[in-house]
């Protein structure tokens, strides 16, 4: 949402749908990195043709769909909706019937015009955004390699820790806080 010098509100801002997702395509490179089959990168639903904000998400799940629905009815006035930008996206299972769960998330996205973007595989290895490259930068961690492939596409990043971290609590801690989550549990595989 648009705001002006001292805090006030400016008029909605909105952006052609069209727009984001040829820059998202092309940022993410989501035509030339491989994934699979069903990941469905790119767009998967379409809205009415503005966006007005962007919400990134991990999953297309009904709770997100829910709480942007919920938040865009908080804020009300006359934006355009938003676009969800989301790491699994809503179509992962093939072509099935429209029914049950899928149904009840399209049908939220539909009665509330928003959009939904996918970028999987794109989005684990970007190396500016992408999840890996920001958990390193997050940890204080330079990145000085890529590794782990998938369909040919190395997917994780490796560096040295720094000194403040070599200490296996320490690393747990700063992971819970660099992810806004409880440190993980005892699984923390040494390498």
């Amino acid at each position: 949402r648009g705001h002006a010098p001292g805090g006030a509100v400016s008029a909605p801002v909105s952006v052609p749908l069209s727009e984001i997702v040829a820059y998202l395509d092309e940022y993410l490179r989501v035509r030339e990195v491989p994934d699979s089959a069903v990941a469905l990168n790119g767009l998967q639903v379409e809205n009415r043709g503005a966006v007005g904000s962007i919400v990134a998400a991990v999953d297309a799940s009904q709770a997100t769909i829910d709480g942007v629905v919920e938040e865009e009815a908080a804020v009300g006035g006359d934006a355009a909706p938003p676009l969800i930008l989301v790491h699994h996206g809503l179509l992962w299972d093939g072509n099935v019937p429209v029914t049950g769960r899928r149904y009840r998330r399209l049908r939220e996205l539909l009665d509330h015009d928003i959009a939904l973007y996918a970028a999987h595989i794109p989005l684990d290895i970007h190396p500016v955004v992408g999840n890996n490259a920001v958990l390193a930068e997050r940890l204080g961690i330079a990145v000085e390699g890529w590794f782990g492939e998938a369909r040919g596409v190395p997917l994780g990043v490796w560096g040295h820790v720094p000194p403040a971290l070599a200490q296996r609590d320490a690393l747990r801690a700063e992971l819970g806080r660099a992810v806004g989550t409880p440190p993980p549990g005892p699984l923390l595989i040494p390498g």
